[in-house]
């Protein structure tokens, strides 16, 4: 093919997306009604009890039932929408918009509060696990909009018009709460402290962070049971339990209820942190061979559970909670260390039927032992865990990258900085440091700003617009830029000034980082939707519009504000 006609091609390829552009943008475009319609809804008990529209001009008559919440959305623009399964999951914005149905002269909505009252978007379609999709899920509009037209959902569908409809939420009140159900009780009957109406990296405080973490710490012990395990995921509107659960999660969380304890003082959370702890040292610490590690009745042993708790052990003993678990610490050092292949990679698997490490490899779990190795060391003083942890964040950051993606992602290395941060003092790796500098700069270019999407995810980390931005790829990142961040004004402040990054540019994608999350965590959210608030409050959901609560979207969110806490108290201190 002669330039020429490549260039006409081009030409007529670029021409074409425009015109293809501009004509959808024109067909779905939103227009703005005549009028300012208001749908307000009375709620109870996390179930809508009544609902009436109104215009906004016209004089309203009559009340609310007593002691229902009170929510108000405004329709403030509406447009074409496909019912077709396919299409219809595309089109709507998660959170933003609803739907209006019509049939035989009635006309009902699905607001915002009542899709994400039952959890429709980001539901038509999952990846991977039930805790992350895409698409609003069809059937529950149509169960939405059938039960207050009095017609079946099949029936709705094809013989109803339907319409897209963009909402803003102008005000809510919050139904009056009896004898909250939470074992802290002084918690529970406190009415959170005023925030910011939007918080954004310019009004972090001190006393914003802390209040955070006091709030994500407490909602976690209260979700530890007499045996010491967590309520793995909640279903936020219903507070009902999923059942699932995960032992590296587990550990992760009783590693944060460990951080916190110390930081705030509190008797509550330290103890909901120790009992979570013994289940792990008393139920599922077991024989891997001549070693121990943690793991369930089953055969294999993954060493991502023994890392994990490890680093919770580790912190239990560093702040004094409890000497007693230094034992434990050295057992599964020990095990990680027998699991490091020559080239420092790990064995992320152990057959206890056989007595067999298995070397193959998964996502976080170089990065979690390593870190483990590298507290470890702290605690037990045995020069062979530095020994390890050296060899493997080496690894990590090196020899591991023989090409772009081997083996890890290159956006899941949030484990490897902070294990740079914890080795620097003892075991400092320039080439390390480096790789974690370079891994965030590439973070940065994901780091959403707020002209981006059409969701509040200033400060988040995201492929697209079009998809909702998760909140715990937000606080993991943030974790790792804190402890990059600790690594650069330690140097700073002994006169070593770094040429590998700038330190601001590490600073705002932290703090941006930390705003979005606090901007999501349920302080104590919107309440009218919850059957039980006080359940929930302080947690940190999956996005904006995902409201599963997993352990650890609370635990990375709780960390990352502890790192932010420890580098402002660092920085005021010098």
């Amino acid at each position: 093919m002669n330039p020429r006609t490549l260039l006409r091609l081009l030409g007529g390829y670029a021409f074409f997306l425009v015109v293809l552009c501009v004509g959808v943008r024109s067909f779905f475009s939103l227009s703005a009604p005549a009028n300012e319609v208001v749908v307000e809804s009375w709620w109870r008990g996390g179930e809508r009890i009544g609902r009436r529209v109104f215009d906004a001009k016209a004089p309203l008559t009559g009340a609310p039932p007593v002691g229902a919440g009170v929510a108000e959305e405004v329709i403030t623009g509406e447009g074409p929408l496909f019912m077709t399964p396919l299409l219809f999951t595309l089109g709507l914005v998660p959170g933003r918009d609803g739907v209006k149905a019509e049939v035989d002269g009635k006309v009902a909505y699905a607001t915002v509060d009542d899709l994400m009252r039952l959890q429709a978007y980001d539901r038509a379609h999952l990846w991977v696990e039930a805790s992350f999709g895409w698409g609003t899920h069809r059937g529950s509009v149509l169960y939405v909009l059938s039960e207050q037209l009095g017609v079946r959902p099949s029936e709705l569908a094809s013989r109803g018009t339907f319409r897209r409809v963009r909402f803003e939420r102008r005000r809510s009140s919050a139904p009056p709460v009896s004898s909250p159900p939470s074992t802290n009780l002084a918690e529970a009957s406190a009415t959170p402290s005023s925030r910011p109406e939007r918080i954004t990296e310019a009004n972090l405080s001190r006393e914003l962070v802390l209040e955070g973490v006091r709030a994500a710490a407490t909602h976690l012990a209260r979700s530890v049971d007499d045996d010491g395990r967590f309520r793995y995921m909640i279903d936020a509107p219903t507070n009902i339990t999923v059942p699932s659960y995960n032992w590296p999660r587990h550990s992760g969380a009783t590693f944060f209820l460990a951080q916190s304890a110390a930081l705030l003082d509190d008797p509550f959370v330290r103890y909901a942190c120790l009992r979570a702890a013994a289940h792990l040292r008393d139920n599922m610490l077991r024989s891997c061979g001549t070693n121990r590690c943690i793991s369930e009745d089953y055969g294999l042993a993954e060493i991502g559970s023994s890392a994990l708790a490890l680093i919770a052990f580790t912190e239990i003993v560093r702040t004094g909670a409890d000497g007693a678990y230094r034992p434990a610490i050295a057992d599964l050092a020990s095990f990680l260390r027998s699991q490091q292949r020559g080239d420092g990679e790990f064995k992320h698997q152990y057959d206890r039927a056989s007595n067999t490490p298995i070397d193959v490899q998964f996502l976080y779990f170089s990065g979690e032992a390593t870190l483990a190795l590298a507290r470890a060391h702290a605690i037990t003083g045995d020069p062979r865990d530095l020994d390890a942890a050296r060899r493997g964040l080496a690894r990590l950051s090196g020899s591991g990258w023989s090409f772009f993606g081997s083996r890890y992602y290159f956006s899941e290395e949030h484990w490897t900085c902070q294990a740079v941060a914890e080795l620097w003092e003892r075991s400092p790796d320039e080439e390390a440091l480096t790789f974690c500098a370079r891994w965030h700069e590439y973070q940065r270019r994901l780091q959403q700003d707020a002209d981006e999407t059409p969701f509040d995810a200033d400060g988040a980390f995201g492929f697209g617009p079009l998809v909702s931005p998760r909140v715990t790829p937000a606080s993991s990142r943030g974790e790792a830029a804190g402890a990059l961040l600790e690594v650069l004004v330690r140097e700073r402040l002994k006169g070593r000034a770094s040429g590998r990054t700038d330190s601001k540019l590490v600073e705002r994608e932290l703090g941006r980082a930390l705003a979005f999350v606090l901007r999501n965590q349920f302080y104590p959210g919107p309440v009218h939707l919850f059957a039980d608030p006080v359940a929930v409050r302080g947690a940190v959901p999956g996005s904006p519009v995902d409201w599963q609560l997993r352990i650890d979207y609370a635990q990375h969110a709780g960390s990352m504000m502890v790192r932010w806490l420890a580098i402002d108290a660092l920085v005021t201190a010098n």
